[in-house]
Formats: structure tokens, C-alpha cells, sequence
């Protein structure tokens, strides 16, 4: 990796850090997240009738809910993905600063000292993620929850028992006076729409749903809602400590051997972002390979919302996948993960390296200007 460190004048403006951190991390959520409800309906699809092909999913939901209906929690997983990264690579760079200062003994570190810097990066990049893993899992829960859910369109509407204007009883009035005057009759039609009482319960059914709260509704009534923010967590700590070091690892590895044979390589231009790149996508589908099945097992479990399914276990879900489905049910949603982590992971450093050199102040200099 590129890493430059600070001189003794410099740091970090953290304030620029995370304003720079969250623009740029903010488009690729966008862009990506239809790509990753569709990995989520997959993954649901697991032991149903319905189907987990990709192009099918997508067509389905589109036909629907329309386009929209694949941005189902995009608020609540940006919300949780751009802080977690934010937290992941301020930890990451906080510690990887201390350890090449020579500082890491106080953090219980001192042995990453003497280490390489393939051995550095991914022990330190593991650190970090399970760090901030317990803090997207929330996030995660309340999204995937609202990817699978199935809104209630007012297409599917039962009109049936709205009464038929034509066929509702005419009510006439009619005045007549006791005078010697002659007789007016007036006589006056208008419909009298009685509103049937089953009408009247779903209204105030569907009002008292929207005063609770939308948490409470996702989640099961047998578990309770700090379980069922969390659950998956153990799930998720293995995708995490599945990923993060064959990430890191083969994409310091990858980036020294294209450094060391860029002389092999004439055909390449030997420019840094590019050698970023490959050891990116190279890195990404290493580590999406590794983490596969823990991915699908964690997905199932949060997604879970079925009374009776609050105690859901790792290993129990994850035997009955390849019961049902074998081997391959643990890879189900593959080529969506790849098309979301390879195309972030190919430029995940060399954004990270440059929000950290767009963030870099000299210290000294802003010491006087705040004389």
C-alpha cells in the first residue's frame, strides 16, 4: 500500500476526514443497493418455491413495486454503512499511525513492529471491522427487513365492499304547507354513503399501525427488540473475520509483486491507482469467495420474521441450508456480492488515501493562525 505517514507537523482534521469520508462513500450506496436488495430477496428465496435467480428477483420486484421497490432501507443502510466506514478506517489508520510510530506497545500492538506490511495491514484492517461490525448490525437487521417486506399497494385493494353509489337508496324530502297557498312539493335526491363497519375497523386498524413504531412492527412479538436488532451478530462476526483478512492480505501481496514486476509489466502503465485497482478486484473476490456462506447464514437469520424463530442460531441455520439446498445454498446471491464488493474494492484504498491526503493539515501552521 501507498501508506504515507505523517510528518511531525502534521494531523489529521478529522471534521474534514468525515465530511469528505461520508460524500464520497454516499453515490456508491445509491448505485449499488438495488444491486443488494436483489442479494437479499435471494437469499431469502432459500427453501421456498420462489426463485433465487438474480435477473428474476429484480424483474419481479420491479413489476411489483416499480423501480422504488429496490430501494426498500436505503436510508437505514446508508445511514449505517457511511458511519461504520467512517469508524472502520479512522480506527484502521489510527492504529496502523501508532504502530509504524513505534507506539503500539500501549494497545498491546508492540509485536506488529517488527512485522511486514502484508501481515500489518490485515491483522490492523481485521481489528478495525470487528470493531465497528456490532455497530451495523442494527443497521443491517432494519434494512434487510424492509428489502423483504412487501408493501401494500393500493392496486391490491379489495373494492368489494365499498357500496355502489347507483345502488344506494334515494332519500327525498318533500315540504308541504298547511296555507291556503298553493301546494309546493320539493323534492330533493341525494346519495347517502354508509360506510360499512368493517370499512371503519381497517381505518382505525391501519391508524394505530402507524402511530407504533415501524421497529416494532418488523420484528417478531416473541423476541425482544434489543435480540432482534441484534441478531445475526455472531453470523456477522464470522463474515467479518472471513473477509477482512483475506481482503487485506491478498491486496497488500498483490499491490508489492505488481510494484516489485512492474519491469515484467511494460505493458501496464506503472502508475499506483492502477496497480490499486487490480490488487482491488483481486482482493474483493478473494475475500466475497471466503465469506460466502457466512453471508447467506447472517442474512437468513435477520431476516427471520416468523413467530417462534427468536432463537436462531448460526449453525443450525447453516446445517439446514445445505440440508435442503446442499453446498451450493451457501453461496446463493454470489454474483450480486461480486458486482457490489469488487467494483468498491478495486478503489476502497485509493479512496481511503485520499480522503486521508484531502485531510491532512500541519498542525503547527493552524496553531498560529488560531493566535
Amino acid at each position: 500500500m501507498n501508506y504515507q505517514q505523517l510528518g511531525p507537523d502534521q494531523t489529521i482534521d478529522f471534521k474534514k476526514y468525515y465530511f469528505y469520508g461520508f460524500l464520497i462513500n454516499l453515490l456508491p450506496i445509491y448505485v449499488f443497493y438495488p444491486i443488494r436488495t436483489a442479494k437479499t430477496i435471494q437469499q431469502s428465496n432459500i427453501g421456498t418455491s420462489s426463485s433465487t435467480s438474480f435477473p428474476r428477483v429484480v424483474a419481479e420486484r420491479v413489476k411489483s413495486e416499480g423501480a422504488r421497490g429496490l430501494y426498500k432501507g436505503v436510508g437505514v443502510y446508508a445511514l449505517g454503512s457511511i458511519g461504520g466506514r467512517l469508524v472502520h478506517f479512522s480506527t484502521y489508520d489510527a492504529l496502523r499511525d501508532r504502530v509504524h510510530k513505534g507506539r503500539g506497545r500501549s494497545l498491546g500492538l508492540g509485536w506488529l513492529e517488527n512485522c511486514n506490511q502484508t501481515t500489518i495491514n490485515a491483522f490492523l484492517g481485521t481489528l478495525s471491522a470487528i470493531t465497528t461490525s456490532s455497530f451495523m448490525v442494527p443497521f443491517d437487521v432494519i434494512s434487510q427487513q424492509l428489502q423483504v417486506s412487501k408493501s401494500n399497494s393500493s392496486k391490491n385493494t379489495n373494492t368489494n365492499n365499498v357500496p355502489n353509489s347507483s345502488a344506494l337508496p334515494k332519500r327525498q324530502i318533500s315540504t308541504t304547507t298547511t296555507t291556503k297557498q298553493p301546494t309546493f312539493v320539493v323534492t330533493t335526491t341525494h346519495d347517502t354513503v354508509q360506510i360499512p363497519s368493517n370499512i371503519n375497523k381497517q381505518f382505525n386498524v391501519n391508524k394505530s399501525l402507524l402511530s407504533k413504531n415501524f421497529i416494532t412492527r418488523l420484528k417478531p412479538k416473541d423476541v425482544p427488540l434489543y435480540k432482534f436488532l441484534y441478531r445475526g451478530w455472531a453470523a456477522g462476526l464470522l463474515n467479518t473475520i472471513s473477509f477482512f483478512p483475506a481482503y487485506f492480505f491478498t491486496y497488500t501481496y498483490t499491490l508489492e509483486q505488481l510494484r516489485q514486476n512492474k519491469y515484467h509489466l511494460s505493458f501496464l502503465p506503472s502508475s499506483h491507482f492502477l496497480f490499486s485497482v487490480i490488487a482491488g478486484v483481486l482482493a474483493g473476490t478473494t475475500a466475497t469467495l471466503t465469506s460466502a456462506p457466512f453471508d447467506v447464514v447472517k442474512t437468513k437469520i435477520q431476516i427471520a420474521r416468523r413467530a417462534g424463530q427468536g432463537e436462531l442460531k448460526w449453525l443450525n441455520v447453516a446445517t439446514n441450508i445445505v440440508k435442503n439446498e446442499g453446498i451450493k445454498g451457501l453461496f446463493v446471491g454470489l454474483s450480486a456480492r461480486l458486482w457490489i464488493i469488487v467494483p468498491l474494492g478495486s478503489l476502497n484504498f485509493w479512496v481511503f488515501e485520499k480522503v486521508r491526503e484531502w485531510s491532512t493539515v500541519n498542525s503547527v501552521l493552524d496553531y498560529e493562525n488560531e493566535k
